[in-house]
């Protein structure tokens, strides 16, 4: 190409109709900036605490980002509150630790007995039983995941027979409180021979048969309902705590005692005939005649054991059906994530077997 024609061309595009293009025009500078910005691109900073509870979900092998955060929750509450109640281990300081008017019914065989075998089972069933959760275990430790079932299962089964027995005096056995512990077998047979079971256990029996079976899928549905109604007595505990105090604050509200039980506990005899002169009448049979007590506690043992029983049966059946709806919405989260059983695991539909792994 000729110079006439490259100089045609070169005035062409930069003429004065047509500008070069100017990337900094459009801000308003007609030429580069001397020292322009440079900008920086900050990374993204991961909390250490995150990464931890990641490490520590990912060994024990929870699929969900919040199972871990349950486990610790609602299995340390579980493993807590049976290390708390470890001390009524010891039967010597069950007129301490129970509720004021309990041991007057409790000091007896029958009920000592069941007591006995109800603390130590449960305590036992509620610590072990956490492990059954674990999905790590039940990867790689499949025998000891049978033989802790087996065993949490036996503690769970015979603890809560006895413990339904004890229910028809526990914190004053009243039908709110009955109804909320066990259920009797027989309706007509007499008090003293009532054969109480929980309606736990039936639970139980169904949630290992499950697991015989190898139905797994519903053998963890029905052992997460089953422990979670088992934990509705630790959140019914705290109810009661903040409910006695309501009680109290309002003023109005009586439980129902027999005299025996008033004696037992009120050993003043001024007290006595002034608050309850039925009880100490000339020739009354203190087995057969009730009074009302004042739920107050902030007023001695006997109303404050008053206002243990006005609203134990109230508290259980709300944790109760507050631990029904909890358990319910925590199966629909995780379905997805327990969909295909690999040896004796739930695993997700998209997960990828190893070698060896057989699906079911």
């Amino acid at each position: 190409m000729s110079s006439t024609t490259g100089s045609r061309v070169a005035s062409t595009l930069y003429s004065t109709e047509v500008q070069p293009y100017n990337p900094y025009a459009l801000q308003g500078v007609d030429e580069k900036p001397a020292s322009p910005v440079q900008l920086q691109t900050r990374k993204p900073r991961r909390s250490p605490g995150l990464g931890i509870y990641r490490s520590i979900s990912w060994i024990l092998g929870f699929h969900e980002k919040y199972s871990l955060l349950n486990f610790f929750v609602w299995g340390g509450a579980l493993i807590g509150f049976s290390l708390a109640r470890a001390v009524t281990l010891d039967p010597s300081t069950w007129k301490d630790q129970l509720v004021p008017g309990e041991w007057f019914w409790f000091q007896h065989s029958s009920y000592k007995i069941n007591l006995a075998i109800h603390i130590t089972l449960t305590i036992v069933g509620g610590i072990f039983g956490v492990l059954q959760f674990i999905p790590a275990i039940r990867r790689r430790y499949v025998l000891l995941h049978r033989l802790n079932g087996y065993g949490t299962l036996f503690c769970l089964i015979v603890g809560n027979i006895c413990g339904g027995y004890v229910g028809r005096r526990s914190f004053g056995g009243e039908l709110n409180v009955q109804s909320a512990y066990v259920w009797p077998k027989s309706r007509l047979a007499p008090p003293s021979n009532r054969d109480f079971q929980y309606i736990l256990t039936i639970m139980v029996v169904y949630a290992g048969l499950l697991g015989i079976w190898n139905d797994t899928r519903r053998h963890r549905k029905w052992m997460l309902r089953m422990v979670a109604y088992f934990g509705a007595v630790i959140t019914a505990r705290l109810i009661m705590l903040a409910a006695i105090a309501v009680v109290t604050d309002i003023g109005t509200y009586f439980s129902i005692w027999r005299c025996d039980e008033v004696l037992n506990l009120l050993t003043d005899p001024v007290a006595l005939a002034d608050d309850f002169p039925q009880c100490v009448a000339e020739g009354v049979n203190t087995a057969s005649v009730w009074v009302a007590v004042h739920a107050d506690v902030n007023d001695g043992p006997l109303h404050k054991a008053a206002a243990f029983r006005a609203v134990t049966g109230m508290a259980l059946w709300i944790a109760t059906l507050m631990h029904m709806a909890a358990v319910e919405c925590y199966i629909i989260l995780t379905e997805s994530a327990n969909q295909v059983r690999l040896g004796y695991v739930l695993e997700p539909v998209d997960f990828e077997a190893e070698d060896g792994d057989t699906s079911y």
